[in-house]
């Protein structure tokens, strides 16, 4: 399970994505505007460039030819001049004229490198102006050769005609490219206006759009925000009633709301946990402290800290056990924090205390450390078991004392059974001979006597072996080996037969297990409960005896011994099991009373339980588990 902090982390960086997300969105819409711009300043410079071109190609090619037909007007004026004024030491109207013929060349190339080479204009007016400088050089040849009739001849009967020609041709022209001009400037003004839409038309989108993302953003991710960030704050203040909105969305959004509504559940259960822990930490009746490991003191105290040992909290808080003296010795504490940071945690730690008093105190200390504020720190829990340990000192002195009397009980027991039995011999014999001896010559009354002594000696006899047998279960070795109880069950049917014989009885063994036991105590055991089963019979009655057994859950043998006898009333199923107990008289049905009493103490001896149920079918079940 994550804790607070890093859930809080998670948050954090599920906030950080979203800021990256709106970044992008941002970047996005940056990126789309000024893809918008640069396409129009492309589209407008393409515009521009395209209407100057378009000014610049017809109104040059206008301009051009009319430098042309200047040129030509004024070589035509040179000519005529030095025709009609002869004055051949004058050279300056030759380098006019060469100057005139470059003006028009050059005017003559810029006009053909912005028309089409197919176009027939610039065809006409190249052949034209070739023909009117091969007229040129001739006339300005007859000048200089003083040939100036033929000269005078010539331009007067073919320059003329060239002349207008070539002028004419020149005007066609430009009439053509101001025709030209005129189209295109028509062309630029519907250029301007699709320059116009397209603008607009891009503004109109650059607003549209970043009105939708705009739109987008608030409503995906700057409200939703918003909203969480009031459920935050409410989580903060711990109101355990908030209601985290979106935690059913799929993106980060979502991610951001499950995260806030797992530390809602975490910062109230943590808060819950809190209030418990103050609770228990107040009203507990045991000592609860807060300490810090290295230095021992003391950051909190609860009351049963004051009650207990005396010390209020203001004395307490800041100061160290030490100081305080609340161990017996030094060593108490070091030791019980050596095995803490060994261990991690101590469970029923047992050490001792010193009260403000000076009383000494036992306690059971339990400590676990834990860090608070990245300090390593004990929280320890210790009860007064001063009473307790007084009670367990005195229990032991009764239980010594106990086990002592009983040792000496068994003792006397052992010493007064074995002890009994030579004059109880000593009274049945002396009974027998005089009963052979003299019994003819007893009145009725001194025979009835004389059978009250023997029965009373015999029965005396009986009580004392039992006794004797009672005794030695206790003091017989414990050392256990295997025992077939199947095996121990025949040899005990095979003792009985004259009893079995009596009662006409059926006795049936069904699979007794092998069990660890003393196989003496064993053989009296089963010696016991089948005695009984044949000898607490309805006169007259066949006896019907079972042995059987079952293995439990627990892994242990529950043996059944059960019989069709008399049965025993319920009330009595406890009280069987005491010493001399008997629910009938000697008269009736003879023992000493021992028999249960005897395998009762065998059964506990060997770490089992015995009972007694009455069966449904009647009659008496004796029930006893043995370790498996």
């Amino acid at each position: 399970m994550l804790t607070n902090g890093g859930r809080l982390g998670i948050v954090f960086l599920r906030f950080i994505r979203l800021k990256y997300r709106i970044a992008l969105g941002f970047v996005i819409l940056q990126l789309v505007l000024a893809g918008l711009g640069i396409a129009s300043v492309v589209f407008v410079d393409r515009a521009a460039m395209g209407t100057a071109e378009l000014y610049t190609h017809a109104y040059s090619v206008s301009r051009s030819l009319g430098e042309m037909r200047n040129r030509l007007f004024e070589i035509k004026s040179i000519l005529a001049h030095h025709l009609a004024f002869r004055d051949p030491s004058d050279e300056v109207w030759l380098q006019d004229i060469r100057r005139h013929q470059w003006v028009v060349e050059q005017n003559l190339s810029l006009v053909a490198a912005k028309m089409s080479p197919t176009d027939p204009a610039i065809h006409a007016i190249t052949k034209t102006w070739h023909e009117l400088r091969d007229f040129v050089d001739a006339n300005v040849a007859d000048i200089r050769g003083d040939n100036y009739e033929q000269g005078h001849r010539r331009f007067h009967d073919a320059g003329r005609l060239l002349f207008d020609r070539a002028v004419d041709s020149l005007a066609d022209s430009m009439i053509a490219a101001n025709a030209q001009a005129s189209e295109n400037v028509g062309q630029v003004e519907e250029l301007r206006g699709e320059l116009r839409r397209t603008v607009l038309a891009t503004v109109a989108a650059a607003l549209v759009l970043g009105i939708v993302l705009s739109a987008t953003l608030t409503l995906t991710i700057v409200t939703p925000l918003a909203r969480l960030r009031s459920a935050m704050l409410d989580v903060n203040e711990g109101d355990p009633a908030t209601t985290v909105p979106f935690t059913d969305r799929g993106d980060e959004i979502g991610e951001i709301a499950q995260a806030l509504e797992q530390l809602k559940q975490d910062a109230w259960e943590k808060r819950r946990s809190q209030i418990k822990f103050a609770t228990i930490f107040e009203s507990s009746p045991d000592i609860v402290t807060l300490s810090e490991c290295e230095s021992g003191r003391f950051l909190d105290v609860n009351g049963g800290f004051e009650k207990i040992l005396g010390h209020t909290r203001q004395e307490t808080i800041g100061r160290t056990s030490i100081e305080l003296g609340i161990w017996a010795t030094p060593e108490e504490r070091s030791n019980l924090v050596s095995a803490l940071m060994r261990d991690g945690r101590l469970n029923n730690y047992q050490s001792k205390g010193r009260r403000k008093n000076g009383e000494l105190f036992d306690g059971l200390v339990s400590a676990e450390l834990f860090e608070l504020d990245g300090k390593a720190c004990i929280i320890m829990v210790a009860r007064d078991i001063t009473p307790l340990k007084q009670q367990e000192e005195l229990l032991r002195r009764s239980l010594a004392e106990m086990e002592r009397s009983n040792r000496e009980l068994d003792r006397f027991a052992h010493v007064a059974a074995h002890d009994l039995q030579e004059p109880c011999r000593t009274i049945c014999s002396f009974a027998q001979l005089l009963e052979r001896s003299d019994g003819e010559n007893l009145s009725p009354q001194g025979r009835e006597y004389l059978n009250f002594l023997s029965t009373g000696a015999i029965r005396m006899r009986e009580q004392v072996k039992g006794l004797l047998d009672l005794s030695q279960v206790d003091s017989s070795p414990t050392a256990f080996v295997k025992v077939d109880l199947n095996q121990t069950a025949h040899w005990i049917i095979q003792e009985l037969q004259a009893a079995i014989a009596e009662h006409r009885a059926t006795v049936t063994v069904q699979n007794l297990p092998v069990v660890n036991a003393n196989p003496v105590q064993m053989r009296q055991l089963l010696a016991n409960l089948i005695g009984n089963a044949l000898k607490f019979q309805p006169a007259g009655q066949k006896a019907e005896v079972t042995l059987g057994a079952t293995l439990r859950a627990d892994q242990t043998w529950e043996v059944v011994v059960a019989d069709n006898g008399i049965g025993i009333d319920p009330q009595f199923h406890d009280s069987v099991f005491d010493l001399f107990r008997r629910l009938h008289g000697p008269d009736r049905y003879p023992g000493s009373g021992l028999g249960l009493a005897i395998s009762k103490r065998i059964v506990e001896r060997h770490r089992g339980s015995i009972w007694v149920t009455n069966p449904a079918t009647g009659g008496t079940a004796v029930h006893f588990t043995l370790p498996a």
